[in-house]
């Protein structure tokens, strides 16, 4: 299974997220606040990362710019998790070629099948 990290402030959302997501197999790693993101990524190695774009403190342009061209990372799948604009949210996915978001305003419950999508699960 897939290692997923989730990079969110909202701790509440982490919890959620990680209470759906090991039990169904995947390896899941956690970062609530900026500092040391390429690091984490260093050591973690995650096959997806959930990333919550309205987090404090982040420069979430120039992170997702360095993990979108990482050699290391190319693999990866990035996906933000968030509210708002969904016609935004994509054009802003297109330009920063990402590969989607998943909207929470009705919680997580169907981010299992979302993220299948992208293994064929």
């Amino acid at each position: 299974m897939p290692k997923v990290m989730i990079l969110d402030h909202i701790l509440s959302d982490v919890i959620k997220l990680e209470r759906i997501l090991k039990p169904a197999g995947y390896e899941v790693c956690s970062l609530t606040g900026p500092y040391g993101i390429l690091a984490k990524f260093d050591f973690e190695k995650p096959d997806i990362l959930l990333f919550n774009p309205d987090m404090p403190n982040a420069d979430t342009d120039a992170l997702l710019s360095t993990l979108v061209q990482s050699n290391d990372l190319q693999q990866m799948i990035i996906i933000l998790i968030c509210s708002g604009d969904a016609v935004a949210i994509e054009q802003y996915c297109r330009e920063m070629k990402l590969h989607g978001y998943f909207m929470t305003e009705n919680g997580f419950d169907g981010i299992l099948p979302y993220l299948a999508q992208f293994y064929g699960e």
